[in-house]
């Protein structure tokens, strides 16, 4: 039985390139995005890897949107096997300097976005017994950063949730959980970011400007990005070996840099299956 899959944000990327190598696995892939308009790359990546992937109008944003585009892919294909959230925004700025617009923006995508989709495939999956929901998270799930309060608290939120519901959901409905967590990306969705953030570090004349300056010397300093920043494709390669042949792992960092900026936090449990056995045997009695 062929397998089926909703990847969210792919319009560039690592959802892009996730969409097209699940298809390569010879899997039947949906893969939405908010502006069908910016379709073009995704449908040119597919047509030179000899792949079809589907097209969905999706905005993680609005309910309804995702509702709709999970009920027309339960019509066409019958099942939905795989959801992976990679639909997210980030802004570098300091959260005094937000709007509360944006900051809500931030949440509203990164968290209430995994959370639409997640709620709307769950009937699905947990009917057939089966499923896999990847989450693109970030090390900024894990460990607080200058200037990204706002980013990382969404994602330090969506990893609480992912491991709340990971405890019950793969015992009880044969659910699988990932999280994924890469350091850094050479992607349009960095670009966008990185560059908000050094504007705002240019024109910054108040308190913040000191922060700002440090901040983007230190990665000038360093040269981090361009050494050592993942590709989009690298990253989705990671995610999509984790959804063709899945470990009991709950946290994957895709790259030593990721795995070496988490270490401190995550030394006693790096992929987080020691503390999810713990907290299915305290908590629901089960045995791991």
């Amino acid at each position: 039985m062929q397998r089926v899959a909703l990847v969210t944000g792919c319009s560039s990327g690592v959802g892009l390139y996730t969409a097209v190598h699940l298809a390569k696995q010879g899997m039947r892939v949906f893969a939405s995005m908010r502006d069908l308009t910016k379709a073009a790359a995704l449908t040119n990546a597919a047509h030179a890897a000899g792949v079809n992937v589907e097209l969905v109008r999706l905005d993680v944003q609005h309910e309804e949107q995702v509702e709709a585009a999970v009920s027309d892919i339960l019509a066409l294909a019958g099942r939905l096997d795989v959801l992976v959230n990679n639909a997210g925004v980030g802004m570098l700025r300091a959260m005094e300097e937000m709007s509360e617009a944006e900051i809500k923006q931030v949440f509203d995508v990164n968290y209430f976005g995994v959370v639409r989709c997640i709620r709307a495939v769950l009937p699905t999956m947990r009917a057939a017994k089966s499923g896999h929901i990847v989450s693109v998270s970030s090390v900024g799930g894990l460990v607080g950063q200058p200037l990204n309060e706002v980013y990382c608290g969404a994602k330090f939120a969506l990893e609480g949730m992912i491991e709340s519901l990971a405890t019950y959901m793969e015992p009880f409905f044969n659910i699988k959980f990932t999280i994924i967590e890469p350091a850094g990306i050479k992607s349009e969705f960095v670009n966008n970011a990185m560059g908000g953030g050094f504007k705002a570090a240019a024109s910054a004349t108040g308190d913040y400007a000191p922060v700002y300056k440090a901040y983007t010397d230190a990665i000038a300093a360093r040269g981090s990005f361009e050494t050592l920043a993942q590709t989009s494709e690298q990253v989705a390669e990671i995610i999509v070996a984790g959804i063709v042949n899945p470990g009991p792992e709950l946290r994957i960092q895709t790259s030593a840099v990721a795995k070496a900026f988490a270490a401190e936090k995550l030394s006693g449990d790096p992929d987080g299956t020691s503390l999810q056995r713990k907290v299915r045997i305290g908590t629901l009695g089960l045995k791991g």
